[in-house]
Order: structure tokens, then sequence, then C-alpha cells
């Protein structure tokens, strides 16, 4: 009789999982599809202020400006290592 409820107790969990498993990879999917139209709309925005820069003969400052882009992304890299936890002991978790 304990070994049947063990059993059934097992097999709802194992369903329960499952059903959480499914659902997580409908968010994951959407997710990815809404990242990928998000990257989609950069990337045509980025070329058309690109063009528009070229157009007013400023395509020299589009190179500066990426730059200036790209030190700013290093800056805030080097900022968040420096937040970040050099490592966590297990021990100091658990009490």
């Amino acid at each position: 009789m304990i070994l049947c409820c063990h059993d059934l107790f097992f097999s709802l969990l194992m369903q329960e999982l499952s059903e959480l498993k499914k659902s997580l990879n409908v968010e994951v999917e959407q997710l990815r599809s809404e990242f990928q139209e998000l990257r989609t709309t950069l990337h045509q925005q980025q070329e058309d202020v690109t063009a528009s820069l070229k157009n007013l003969g400023l395509q020299d400052v589009s190179g500066e400006v990426k730059e200036a882009e790209g030190a700013k992304v290093e800056s805030n890299d080097e900022k968040v290592d420096e937040d970040l936890p050099k490592e966590v002991n297990p021990k100091d978790t658990e009490q």
C-alpha cells in the first residue's frame, strides 16, 4: 500500500514537472522571438542612422560615435565585473 502511494506521488510529480518544462519552453521560445525582433529593429535603426549621417555629410562622425559607444560598453562591462562577487563559498550560504 505504501509503495503504491509513493508511486502515485512520484508519477504526479513527474507529470507536473513535465507540464512546467513545456510551459517554460514556450516562454523561452517567445523571448527568443522577441529578442530576435528587437535585434532586427536595432540593426535597421543603425543602418537608417548611418544612411542619414551620410546624407548629411557626417559619415566621419558615425565612426567617432561607434568608437565612443565601444568605449562606453567596455566601461560598463568593467563596472559589472566590479559589482559581481568573486566567489561564493558554499559554507557561507549554509547556516
